[in-house]
């Protein structure tokens, strides 16, 4: 993922943050019901305490679970390295599934009011990076809103979209609610954690 700020530190986000939709080969996607989100309020001027890009310089980790309408379950973990490139932030984001590892590439850019745009590419199940898919995003207080159509990690053509709410915790870790959706209708949601060493992961 690849962020920059027009004005302020340069740091990370999807990205991959966050979470994905496993796509194994022949798995069929589920319609869930409808979640309902806050809508996030917008960020004050000087509460950038949290930026997705500065939490991702460098190394990161996470770890999750994907949830379905039926609820099936998939844990999940994943490995960040993000750095400043071109005026942006690029952040790598290497997933580990049971079949295998999937790649998410994020190119982003913050402006002065807080908005961010760039670009995210995925990995499928052929071990092929997509065509870059538009990313669109806002600070919020204490947190960031990231959304894209776009593929899942290891999945086949199906366009899906993703939005991804992240939320700093008092621990030093962030917080990452996805919900993943076809048309308008859920078809599956997820809970991630992001920290900086794997030893925080293991205190929550």
């Amino acid at each position: 993922m690849r962020l920059s700020a027009a004005a302020g530190p340069r740091l990370l986000f999807p990205l991959r943050c966050a979470t994905v939709l496993p796509g194994r080969k022949g798995a069929g996607l589920l319609l869930g019901a409808v979640m309902h989100l806050a809508a996030a309020q917008p960020a004050a001027a000087a509460d950038l305490a949290f930026t997705p890009e500065r939490f991702f310089a460098g190394e990161s980790f996470s770890t999750g679970e994907v949830r379905t309408f039926i609820f099936s379950r998939q844990a999940f973990t994943a490995r960040f390295f993000g750095e400043a490139s071109r005026g942006g932030f690029l952040l790598d984001e290497r997933f580990s599934f049971p079949d295998g590892e999937r790649l998410q590439r994020w190119e982003l850019r913050r402006a002065a009011d807080g908005t961010y745009t760039g670009t995210v590419r995925t990995e499928g199940e052929n071990g092929v990076l997509s065509e870059a898919r538009p990313v669109a995003g806002r600070l919020t207080a204490g947190g960031a809103v990231l959304e894209y159509d776009g593929y899942a990690p290891g999945g086949g053509g199906t366009i899906l979209h993703f939005r991804h709410r992240m939320t700093a915790q008092p621990d030093g870790t962030v917080e990452n609610r996805v919900t993943i959706s076809k048309l308008g209708l859920p078809l599956a949601t997820a809970r991630v954690t992001f920290a900086k060493s794997p030893e925080q992961l293991g205190r929550k």
